[in-house]
């Protein structure tokens, strides 16, 4: 049975999340503003690893901004490009990977993350108002992604209340971040990691 055919008969409750025995790729989870794609570069620069961002490979293949894709797709349009990202990222090895806030909401990427146990999830955490602050500021800046929920943060909230309780479900480690730049998320994950091998 091919993993896809796993995926469309297996739920993501049906599968615990165990600490991988064997991590081939290192996935970065969390909201908008978490700083999955900075430190996830960081991380594998360190760790001599490869890097993948979910959503600039996306744009990449496509050819499109992730703006200009939304537009010509509407929102089910490019959560499947996104479904297929992971799917691709989930067969790569040595490689830290950023996947994009929302990708956790469909059902379809909790199961691809669930059958995947040489993958080791780090969910990035932060209070809500330390998130939209620091999208905010990246946004005056000009160097931030495409973010539409930023144009009403209502409902901003209500997606990052819902969406933590599924990062929470769908990691192996929680790193706080809310107090700590890239570089020490990056070391902070490290020795996680260290302490975790040096308990087996």
């Amino acid at each position: 049975m091919t993993q896809k055919e796993q995926v469309q008969r297996t739920s993501s409750t049906d599968v615990a999340f165990k600490y991988p025995r064997k991590m081939s790729r290192l996935m970065l989870t969390g909201f908008m503003g978490a700083g999955k794609s900075t430190v996830g570069a960081l991380l594998a620069g360190q760790i001599h690893w490869a890097f993948l961002d979910v959503d600039k490979h996306i744009e990449q293949s496509a050819g499109a901004t992730a703006a200009n894709l939304f537009a010509a797709l509407g929102v089910p349009g490019f959560r499947s490009l996104e479904s297929d990202a992971l799917f691709h990222a989930l067969g790569q090895s040595d490689t830290v990977v950023a996947l994009g806030g929302a990708a956790i909401d469909l059902p379809r990427n909790q199961q691809l993350l669930a059958l995947s146990p040489d993958t080791l999830i780090v969910f990035l955490d932060a209070p809500f108002d330390t998130l939209i602050e620091r999208c905010q500021q990246q946004a005056q800046r000009g160097d931030s992604t495409y973010r539409p929920l930023l144009k009403n943060l209502e409902v901003a909230h209500a997606r990052f209340m819902t969406r933590r309780s599924l990062y929470t479900a769908h990691c192996h480690l929680t790193i706080d971040v809310a107090k700590k730049n890239p570089n020490e998320v990056a070391i902070a994950i490290q020795h996680r990691l260290r302490d975790k091998k040096g308990r087996d």
